[in-house]
């Protein structure tokens, strides 16, 4: 009995696993021979199924562990010989309330049943159901509480940089036929790393501005935010347009703003997109080290602020789920049509750093290591499916964090290659005027 208690732990745990795991969840195509796991995604629901064989009637326990391995993407043969013995008989009446206990401990979200089958025994399987857009809701939900509880307990203008609209003294006196920019930061970054920008914009005659925002939190999140207050400028201005040029994550949420019915504002007429992950990064899939990266050196930049209250603030890595290739929001922003009422620019970068073969290299090393450490084996095969494609850092191919080939939007014709890194890009204060880039942005501007 002991055992068994023991066996039902580890799936318990788990099963809580898989939850803080589904943001990483994929479609995974699993053909193995002989394989009683099956997973399927379905994309359109968000629900993952977990189909789970019996043999004569019994499921094995190291099935079902295998099962919740797979969820995370992790290869579970490097286990094989260390999962727990034993099966559970799905003839047995017993069996149902074994379920029902493992359901009450992991709640409304991911739902274990036996299904039998008339035929044979050999049919009956046990599925596993997990509603990861509920998790993923309800993750969301509890760490915007966790946030704005912080914030309230944070005296105002003690975490070195607020959100929102930040406009020049005097910008209404501006003339009327002139257009408002603003400048839309990206992931990981702030208004203050393009101050250098905007100053340079209006020695250049522009008045600009500048929209922060906590670059971690959901991207709906920070587009309904910049929608509200460019819908205020719009009611009291109604004859000002605005055109935003925006780097990285932001031209996701500018795009979120300006191709939603509810959140569109009317007053912006151009939309200039400096390496935008417009089908996502594969660097995405290892944010929440760059994440821990960021927050865990001194940066003048975020001012005085706890580093907990930096990592929440920031959203809990949230932006980066939206981020991945073939998330739900990059799947529902790219249905959407272009905004016929404004022109698009885009500007790629081909400035990566490594070459195929230091990719092909570090995936040879890695087979190596993984030959040598069941917990390397255990991490490797997703990596290695994201070494195998990841264009984003290959010279010729990306700017160091967006492919050129992910960049690129159907319905957008003014798109632009040129060689620039995505950290420098806009933000060098020495590399603006006469910067390629720069002028090509200045160009979209003024005509």
């Amino acid at each position: 009995m002991k055992n068994v208690f023991r066996v039902q732990s580890l799936i318990v745990k788990a099963c809580i696993a898989v939850a803080l795991l589904v943001p990483q969840l994929s479609n995974l195509a699993l053909a193995a021979e002989e394989d009683n796991v099956k997973v399927e995604t379905d994309q359109d629901s968000d629900i993952l199924l977990i189909r789970i064989s019996a043999n004569h009637g019994h499921v094995a326990w190291s099935d079902i562990l295998r099962a919740l391995l797979r969820t995370g993407q992790l290869d579970d043969k490097t286990l094989k010989d260390k999962l727990p013995s034993g099966t559970l008989d799905l003839t047995l009446n017993s069996s149902r309330f074994v379920i029902l206990g493992f359901n009450m401990m992991l709640g409304t979200d991911i739902d274990m049943r036996i299904v039998s089958s008339d035929e044979s025994q050999d049919a009956a399987h046990v599925l596993v159901t997990i509603d990861q857009g509920r998790i993923r809701k309800k993750r969301r939900s509890l760490s915007k509480r966790i946030r704005d509880k912080l914030r309230n307990r944070i005296e105002e203008g003690s975490v070195g940089e607020s959100f929102g609209l930040q406009l020049p003294n005097g910008w209404q006196r501006m003339d009327i036929n002139e257009t408002l920019v603003i400048v839309v930061h990206g992931y990981n970054s702030s208004s203050s790393r393009f101050q250098n920008l905007s100053d340079a914009f209006h020695e250049e005659k522009l008045t600009s501005g500048t929209y922060s925002y906590p670059d971690d939190q959901p991207i709906t999140d920070s587009a309904l935010r910049l929608s509200v207050e460019l819908k205020e400028l719009a009611a009291k201005y109604p004859k000002r347009t605005i055109a935003l040029v925006t780097h990285s994550m932001g031209g996701l949420v500018s795009r979120a703003v300006v191709e939603s019915p509810e959140f569109d504002p009317g007053n912006i007429i151009k939309l200039i997109m400096v390496a935008p992950p417009s089908h996502g990064s594969l660097l995405a899939n290892f944010s929440y080290g760059l994440d821990i990266l960021d927050h865990a050196f001194a940066d003048s930049q975020r001012g005085d602020v706890s580093r907990l209250y930096a990592v929440v603030a920031d959203g809990l890595n949230e932006a980066a789920v939206d981020l991945k290739p073939g998330s739900q929001f990059l799947r529902k922003l790219n249905a959407r049509s272009r905004n016929p009422n404004i022109h698009y620019s885009i500007f790629l970068g081909t400035g990566g750093r490594l070459t195929q073969e230091h990719l092909e290299n570090f995936r040879q090393q890695l087979k190596t290591a993984q030959r040598q450490s069941d917990v390397v084996e255990l991490f490797t095969p997703h990596l290695d499916e994201v070494l195998a494609d990841l264009e984003e850092v290959v010279k010729g191919k990306g700017d160091g964090v967006v492919a050129v080939k992910r960049g690129r939007l159907e319905g957008v014709k003014d798109t632009e290659v040129l060689n620039f890194t995505h950290l420098d890009a806009l933000q060098d204060e020495n590399q603006l005027v006469g910067n390629d880039l720069f002028e090509a942005v200045l160009t979209r501007l003024r005509r």
